[in-house]
């Protein structure tokens, strides 16, 4: 492909993230909105600190808090860097996203050169990428998407490159560990990252390569691994082996987390661990057909991994897919189920778009051979086929994503909202709150919060009283909290303040 079709493939990607990023005004959810605030915190020189708790898993010590203690920083310094340049606000935060996904197009062309060596395989998977379906309106938000395709696309395409020169040179073994260890600086699960990345430097020049391998990932982590020993004490962020023993995906607020034990999972019985095995399975195995292989792109992705098959990248790339499909079934089942699968599966999207037009023109070669189309015709009939079928679900997600019910933006209007009544109460800006999603609630009104522990009032109230909320922001709904909430002036125990839009103030004791 020539540069001028990479470039035409970055600009068509930049005008529809323009675009979706147009009818987005915040965040949208809580994994974004951490992202968005900690970033700001970092720009405005405050360090790896935030002002919230949104779990209890490292049993805090109070506010301030260490920041990252579960999702990974990279995401947040992307935001950082961005909001240095562009300002502190959400658009100012995205802009440097953005941008990156923009590249995501011509590198999934890229890829697909690599891999097949054919301009209109690459065309392809690049427009694939101009129209990534469910992924969309996740592009365009403070989220690990956008950095861990493009650093899963940066991974495989090396692979491919790596397989297509006789002799490896030293920098390819050094950056699969660099890439290897930014994905583990973007999500948790960064250590299988550096498994195949030593396992393909090794495959290709013994145990030196794997070793300059490690040593890249070293280079990478090693400074945010001391930052956790000053912090916490320990190499990794205490807290997080409590998640293995989760019976429900809510016990992920518990307090205290002590009560998440071997003991605690394996009394919820051997039919509850099954089904919720079986369960997360079920719906990760329907993710992957339905978000990352846009329903039809799926078999046509398996038909060009089986083409491809003698490549290393394939091989990786299966093995990395069978991975991350276990641990978010069968280890961390209830995380998997609410989005975990969905979030680490991208950094092998690339590789998927390209698979699906190498499985594509796999097709058109079968057909060619037992039906006797013309190529270039059917591959142009298909083409567009695909491609309307891509720009068809990334619509819809678009529509049903951010257009859809309240829209993207009610939950930051609804906090904007509560915050206004607060200061109209009289309630201190210092004073803690305790609400569903303290990183909205922190971002939208700039005051610090703690999460509703899981299990109803009785934990909620523990909770409060060791981190001193003075606060409680009680939505419709809250699991175990009917009595309390359908009481409301009623009610003796709390003091009753206020209700906006569905959502009531107490005051605690």
């Amino acid at each position: 492909m020539t540069r001028k079709e990479y470039f035409t493939l970055f600009l068509a990607g930049l005008v529809v993230l323009v675009f979706v990023a147009s009818l987005q005004h915040s965040p949208g959810y809580m994994d974004a909105e951490y992202y968005l605030l900690t970033g700001q915190q970092l720009a405005a020189g405050r360090g790896f600190s935030e002002p919230l708790l949104w779990n209890y898993l490292d049993a805090p010590s109070g506010l301030p808090h260490p920041s990252h203690s579960y999702w990974m920083p990279l995401p947040s310094l992307a935001v950082a860097a961005s909001t240095a340049v562009f300002g502190a606000s959400f658009n100012g935060g995205r802009v440097l996203l953005i941008l990156m996904a923009a590249l995501l197009p011509p590198l999934a062309a890229a890829l697909s050169m690599q891999l097949t060596g054919r301009r209109g395989s690459a065309r392809l998977a690049g427009w694939l990428a101009v129209l990534p379906g469910f992924y969309l309106p996740f592009l365009t938000t403070t989220d690990s998407f956008v950095i861990c395709m493009l650093l899963g696309g940066l991974f495989f395409w090396l692979l491919a490159q790596r397989a297509a020169d006789r002799q490896p040179e030293v920098w390819q073994h050094v950056a699969l560990g660099v890439l290897a260890g930014l994905l583990h600086l973007a999500r948790a699960e960064g250590p299988l990252w550096l498994l195949l990345a030593v396992y393909a430097a090794w495959q290709g020049g013994g145990w030196r390569a794997g070793l300059k391998a490690f040593a890249g990932y070293a280079l990478v982590m090693l400074p945010w691994l001391v930052r956790n020993v000053l912090a916490f004490g320990s190499l990794l962020a205490p807290g997080g082996g409590h998640t293995l023993w989760l019976t429900e995906y809510d016990e992920l607020f518990s307090y205290p987390a002590s009560l998440l034990t071997m003991q605690h999972w394996a009394g919820s019985g051997i039919v509850s661990i099954l089904g919720a095995r079986v369960g997360a399975l079920t719906q990760n195995l329907a993710s992957a057909v339905a978000v990352g292989g846009l329903v039809a792109l799926a078999p046509l992705a398996v038909w060009g991994a089986w083409r491809l098959r003698t490549q290393k990248a394939i091989h990786v790339g299966t093995a990395a897919w069978l991975a991350l499909l276990l641990a978010f079934s069968f280890i961390f089942p209830f995380s998997g189920a609410r989005g975990g699968f969905f979030h680490a599966a991208a950094a092998l999207q690339p590789l998927v778009w390209a698979l699906a037009a190498a499985g594509l023109h796999a097709a058109l070669e079968w057909g060619s051979a037992r039906r006797s189309w013309d190529l270039t015709r059917a591959g142009h009939i298909f083409s567009m086929g695909i491609l309307l079928l891509a720009l068809t679900l990334s619509g819809y997600a678009v529509q049903q994503r951010v257009l859809a019910g309240g829209g993207w933006d009610a939950g930051a209007a609804h906090y904007a909202a509560l915050h206004q009544r607060l200061n109209a109460l009289g309630v201190g800006a210092d004073e803690i709150v305790m609400v569903n999603n303290p990183p909205g609630f922190s971002l939208a009104s700039g005051r610090p919060a703690i999460v509703i522990a899981h299990g109803g009032p009785e934990p909620a109230m523990q909770a409060a009283r060791q981190y001193g909320a003075s606060v409680l922001l009680l939505e419709a709904g809250q699991p175990g909290w009917a009595d309390l909430y359908a009481a409301g002036p009623l009610l003796s125990s709390l003091q009753y303040l206020d209700e906006v839009d569905g959502t009531r103030i107490f005051r605690l004791p």
